[in-house]
């Protein structure tokens, strides 16, 4: 009998991946194949900034060309195929189930006067939190949908269905429409106390409802891929495709190799950073809102209670730059600059309005430091331990403002995703939030993503079971606190913040 292999297409909003994983017996463990990486970015137009859709199909296929043959050479079953996205995003179906309008990319510039139309029309943030229970940020759905529902009302009259990007894929894929609940949960349009619909809400914006379908949860089989698929890409007809966690973040959360014996939180991190705590229910309190925190939905019926955090974007966008300037260095070589770096010399607030945007962000940050009579980052080490450490501190605050809503301590702060490999980071968080930071794994995102498809296919029992797969099969580090940043240091990052 052949042994069983799953297939994960991780998206990110900068890069895309094609990951296979199959289950060993005996103390069962998942061994990842790395078979296909791509890059792709948001595509400036007239009408704003769109996903390049058929790039990253094309990719797809091409990752599942590459799966069904790595399998087929290693005599294993390819049974199951789930996508994961960033969060958000979403397209409109027609009747006959096509695609009528090209994603927006969730950071174009008309979804802010949208949100504050909104807000207004709602009586201010305080009315639509106590009800969705999401940070209020212009890049969510719900402000999408009235900016484009405003330019364009016809598109909504056409339209059989909203359906989030990773539901698109899962759609091109078997053919068959389907919401699944972690990504619907990242939109501002759910009740998270019913954690349906909140059509009331819509009805109240005069927003289309008709639009809106079934929620599935993480774990569903959907069915088998389509007979073109299957020929364009030599994967066998019988493959299944099964929802993951189809929010990114839900898939990493699911694999943190975390106990239930520790209080403990997560941070996942990439170029958003998401720190937060697994919750049996929402929280909306007017402590959460004013964080804010945000509940997203993940495994199991568990609320993922987070904040958003600007992340690894400020570096990206910084390493964006000096490609543009011929200056090449990867990630390891410029985290090398900044730990030669006077530490604690300049800090940015890195959820700061202006740095959200795309462009400049060497300037801007030079920006904030002289407005807040800070040091001027000159060097590239310096702009880089700046972020770096601003993170570091605005993990803390998070942490601190995570216990005092809750009302409990957290013992260990569990670090997954690509962030994990920037070894200063993970000193720095450590020595900044004052406990164990255990990092790892890398790939979180796809094993959360692999792991809850075999919970569909039946081969895991439950969540626990998952969990400790995950934490037997990939080598995890912690960093103790041995070294503690000073607390007037914090102290400093708080004011400048708060300004």
């Amino acid at each position: 009998m052949k042994s069983i292999a799953h297939l994960s297409l991780d998206l990110g909003a900068s890069s895309g991946r094609a990951l296979v994983g199959v289950l060993t017996d005996g103390p069962r463990k998942l061994q990842l194949e790395d078979l296909h990486r791509f890059e792709h970015l948001a595509c400036p137009t007239p009408a704003g900034p769109v996903w390049d859709l058929t790039g990253i199909w094309q990719n797809i296929l091409l990752g599942l060309q590459k799966s069904a043959a790595w399998c087929a050479d290693q005599g294993l079953e390819l049974r199951s195929v789930g996508v994961d996205t960033w969060g958000v995003d979403w397209v409109l179906i027609g009747k006959s189930g096509e695609l009528l309008a090209l994603p927006h990319c969730y950071r174009d510039p008309q979804n802010d006067a949208a949100c504050q139309r909104v807000l207004d029309r709602l009586g201010g943030f305080d009315k639509l939190y106590s009800r969705t229970g999401i940070q209020s940020m212009s890049l969510n759905t719900l402000f999408q949908v009235a900016a484009r529902f405003e330019k364009e009302p016809r598109l909504f009259d056409a339209a059989a269905r909203l359906i989030f990007l990773p539901d698109l894929f899962h759609f091109w894929l078997s053919g068959e429409l389907s919401t699944e609940r972690t990504i619907a949960s990242t939109s501002s349009m759910l009740n998270i106390h019913t954690r349906d619909w909140d059509y009331e809400l819509l009805k109240q914006l005069g927003l289309p409802t008709h639009i809106l379908g079934t929620i599935h949860e993480p774990g569903t089989p959907l069915g088998k891929i389509r007979q073109e698929v299957a020929e364009a890409t030599g994967a066998s007809p019988q493959l299944q495709v099964i929802l993951p966690p189809s929010h990114d973040t839900a898939s990493a959360v699911a694999a943190v190799p975390a106990t239930a014996d520790q209080s403990w939180a997560y941070l996942s991190s990439g170029t958003w950073s998401l720190l937060g705590a697994e919750i049996d229910a929402p929280v909306t309190s007017d402590a959460a809102r004013e964080v804010p925190f945000t509940n997203e939905l993940g495994l199991g019926g568990k609320v993922r209670f987070l904040k958003n955090i600007a992340g690894l974007w400020l570096l990206q966008e910084l390493r964006r730059e000096l490609e543009q300037q011929g200056d090449r260095r990867d990630y390891v070589e410029l985290v090398a600059e900044a730990e030669r770096a006077e530490p604690l010399r300049t800090l940015v607030d890195p959820n700061h309005a202006e740095f959200a945007a795309p462009g400049n962000m060497a300037e801007k940050i030079r920006r904030f430091a002289r407005e807040s009579r800070q040091p001027i980052p000159d060097s590239v080490g310096q702009l880089i331990r700046c972020c770096l450490e601003s993170l570091a501190y605005c993990y803390r605050q998070t942490i601190d403002q995570l216990e005092s809503v809750q009302g409990s301590s957290i013992k260990v702060l569990h670090l997954v995703g690509g962030g994990s490999k920037n070894r200063l980071l993970n000193q720095l968080t450590a020595a900044a939030v004052g406990r164990p930071v255990v990092c790892g794994p890398v790939e979180a995102t796809a094993v959360g993503n692999l792991l809850v498809q075999a919970l569909g296919c039946g081969e895991i029992a439950d969540h626990q079971e998952l969990r400790q797969i995950v934490a037997r099969s990939f080598e995890l580090e912690t960093i103790d606190q041995s070294e503690q940043l000073a607390d007037e240091s914090l102290a400093r990052y708080q004011a400048i913040v708060n300004q």
